[in-house]
C-alpha cells in the first residue's frame, strides 16, 4: 500500500513539473506572438494614416482615440489676384 502511494506521488510530481515546463514554454510563445502582432498592427495603422490623411487624435473627455481627417491634404490652394 505504501509503495503504491509513493509511486503515485512521484508520478504526480513528475507530471506537475512537466506541466509547469510546458505552460512556461506556451506563455513565452504567446508573449512573443503578442509583441509581433502589436508591432504589425501599429505599422499597418501608421501606413493607413499616412495614405488616407487621417490622424488619430485623443478625445478631450476620455482616453479614446478618434480619427480626424487632415484638411490640409484634402483642399487645393488657389491663388486669387
Amino acid at each position: 500500500m505504501v509503495a503504491v502511494s509513493v509511486d503515485a506521488a512521484r508520478a504526480a510530481r513528475e507530471e506537475a513539473q512537466r506541466l509547469r515546463l510546458d505552460s512556461r514554454g506556451l506563455r513565452v510563445a504567446v508573449q512573443q506572438n503578442l509583441r509581433l502582432a502589436t508591432a504589425g498592427k501599429e505599422r499597418a495603422e501608421a501606413a493607413t494614416a499616412r495614405v488616407s490623411g487621417v490622424v488619430p487624435v485623443a478625445s478631450p473627455w476620455s482616453r479614446l482615440e478618434w480619427l480626424r481627417e487632415v484638411d490640409d491634404l484634402s483642399r487645393v490652394l488657389v491663388l486669387v489676384d
